[in-house]
Parts: C-alpha cells; structure tokens; sequence
C-alpha cells in the first residue's frame, strides 16, 4: 500500500506517521488490497483536521474529520473509512453469495440476519450491540437445492422460501454431519 501524508501548516512528526501506518493496515481485513491512500493533515489554531482517499478495489473512498486533538481527529477519519469499507465488502460478499440479483421490480424478498454482541444480550434490546446486520435473500428452493447451496456456501446455515408451500425453511448442518431441515410457518 502506497501512503503519502501531506502536512499543511503541521509537522507530521514520526510517530504521528507510525500511528497512521498502523490505522491504515487495519483497513486491510476490509479488502484485499489497498492501492494507495492519501492522508492530509492540517492545523489551524486549536483545530486539527484529517482528511483520507483512498483507492481501493477500484473505488475511491474519501473522509474528513475535524477535531481538537490530531489523534483524535485521525482516530475518527479512519473509523468513518472503516466504515465504508465494511458496507462496501457487505455488499459484495451477500451479492457474491447469493448469487440472486433482486428482482427489477423490486419485489424481491429479504430477510435481514443481525449478529448481536454476546454480552450485550440480556441487557434490554436498547442496549445490543449490532455487530453486523445483513439482508438475506429469500428464494424458492427445494430442500436437495437448498443442502447443495449449504454445501457449496459454506455457511453454518441457508434460509429459503419452499417451492412447494411457500413456507420459511432453514436448512443446517448438525453436530452429527446430517442435516437439520426447520420449517418455519405460522398458524393462526
């Protein structure tokens, strides 16, 4: 990865330099490869600002942040980064997954699959911590076709509307190497 760090009225001192390098390979669990990153700093009276673009996968993104502190200020512009980064690499995996566009009429069904931080359970459903939320795509399979994609994903799980019933099922692999198949439907 290609950084260059631009100081305007602001000595960007070594271990300002140290700390961004460490910031900036953490981006790298996002996506695969970094192509170059462009850092700007700045100082103005008591105001620090950062601003970051960066060229990724084919993609720029860019943020900036303002702050009393340069850490402070570094410390935000690359959580927003991160941030991108992350719906950027939701994006293409649950696409690449799926294998299912959404319908152009928009009548496509979704379910959305949230991870919650564990010891954040129990606290009152305010107080969860979202790790992830993703949109799953729900879609007519039979129970065969729906082992095959469990198989092929990889995934602990598949969520699919049954082509027969229209019913909600989950398919699974138990503890035991079977399968579980769990048919979801609501009686009145």
């Amino acid at each position: 990865m290609q950084v260059t760090v631009t100081g305007r009225h602001f000595e960007v001192r070594p271990a300002l330099r140290s700390y961004l390098d460490v910031r900036l390979e953490r981006l790298l669990r996002y996506i695969g490869k970094i192509e170059s990153a462009h850092v700007m700093l700045s100082a103005q009276k008591h105001q620090h600002r950062a601003e970051i673009v960066l060229r990724a996968g084919g993609k720029e993104f860019a943020s900036k942040d303002v702050s009393d502190d340069m850490y402070a200020a570094v410390d935000r512009v690359v959580d927003k980064i991160e941030k991108q980064l992350r719906r950027f690499k939701d994006r293409r995996t649950t696409t690449r997954k799926s294998g299912v566009k959404a319908a152009p009429n928009g009548d496509a069904k979704l379910g959305t699959l949230r991870v919650l931080r564990a010891d954040t359970v129990g606290n009152g459903t305010l107080h969860h911590d979202l790790l992830e939320a993703l949109d799953y795509p729900l879609i007519d399979l039979t129970v065969e076709e729906a082992i095959t994609q469990l198989q092929k994903s990889g995934e602990p799980f598949v969520v699919f509307l049954h082509q027969a019933s229209a019913d909600l099922h989950v398919v699974y692999v138990r503890p035991d190497g079977n399968f579980g198949v769990l048919n979801l439907h609501a009686t009145a």
